[in-house]
């Protein structure tokens, strides 16, 4: 399940938890978004690393064919 399946099962394991009184479900639901939204925020990060990589990569790039003419 990804991410955003995660966050919406854990959501609704915490609804149920809370509407019948069981506090396990609703912890395990809350810990199940959480875990969700770290791993949304890997994913960013990851994606943010990637994009100033290229950035970089590309910078680079352009000061050697300028070196070079």
């Amino acid at each position: 399940m990804g991410t955003a399946g995660d966050n919406i099962a854990g959501t609704a394991k915490e609804v149920v938890g809370d509407a019948l009184g069981k506090e396990d479900l609703e912890r395990e639901g809350e810990q199940q978004q959480k875990k969700a939204e770290k791993q949304e925020e890997a994913q960013e990060l990851q994606e943010e690393a990637e994009h100033k990589a290229q950035q970089a990569a590309g910078h680079a790039g352009a000061e050697k064919s300028a070196k070079q003419d």
